[in-house]
């Protein structure tokens, strides 16, 4: 720092590259831009949508998870001005408690974005107020449970309940949900929403538990003239 005169508003100061430290904080930020920010979230089981995949909630409380979700996104879509170092990122979100969360509805959001870093050796605090738009709509899971939907029968042989349970929670995991279970005189019949997930899931029962897969498919449909398949994968334990 030298003492001259500030070469925008003339004050006799310390000033950094010609700037009074006041006219610095104006000229220079510390952020560069905002990306643009879309907020959808499943009206049902609460999971958020980020880069074209359906996220796992913070929260089962509609207001916490969405507080969340929203602080969350303004610190990933941040993009910091290159000569800035950021030390803080903090979001306060006001979600209005009479708020309505239902399939097809939108949501005013009030969000202060504070920010500390600093740029050469100068400390900075900025802050932001953003209004954002969280829109409700039903995720294609939420959806397809509702349908009893299925596209692949998991068979289980012969019946092993740590097997069963392990199936059951390799799917709450993934986005794989079970439409139903049967339980026959041999073994189990699980029907599970995603075919790929559902052979996935079975070559990892064969590693598991050293068992051996097959796989059979018969057609159930037709979708754009293309034969829709649903696909049979049995797992048979060793005896």
């Amino acid at each position: 720092m030298r003492n001259k005169f500030c070469v925008k508003c003339g004050t006799e100061k310390n000033l950094v590259n010609e700037l009074c430290l006041n006219c610095f904080k104006e000229e220079n930020s510390l952020l560069k831009n905002l990306k643009e920010i879309k907020i959808l979230i499943c009206d049902n089981c609460k999971k958020y949508m980020n880069k074209n995949s359906w996220r796992e909630p913070f929260s089962n409380d509609h207001i916490k998870n969405i507080k969340k979700i929203v602080s969350h996104l303004l610190e990933e879509k941040i993009v910091a001005n290159p000569k800035a170092k950021l030390k803080e990122v903090n979001a306060d979100v006001n979600v209005h408690e009479s708020a309505k969360f239902t399939n097809g509805s939108l949501l005013n959001v009030e969000a202060e974005l504070n920010i500390v870093g600093v740029i050469g050796d100068i400390e900075m605090e900025e802050s932001y107020n953003i209004p954002l738009k969280v829109r409700f709509s039903t995720c294609n899971i939420c959806k397809k449970k509702g349908s009893n939907y299925y596209e692949a029968k998991l068979q289980i042989r012969p019946k092993n309940e740590k097997v069963l349970k392990f199936v059951k929670n390799y799917c709450k995991t993934k986005n794989l949900f079970i439409s139903k279970v049967i339980e026959e005189k041999y073994g189990y019949d699980i029907y599970l929403s995603e075919q790929k997930e559902a052979r996935n899931l079975g070559n990892l029962l064969k590693r598991k538990f050293n068992g051996e897969v097959t796989e059979s498919k018969k057609i159930f449909g037709k979708r754009d003239g293309q034969d829709i398949f649903r696909a049979t994968i049995a797992f048979r334990l060793e005896e």
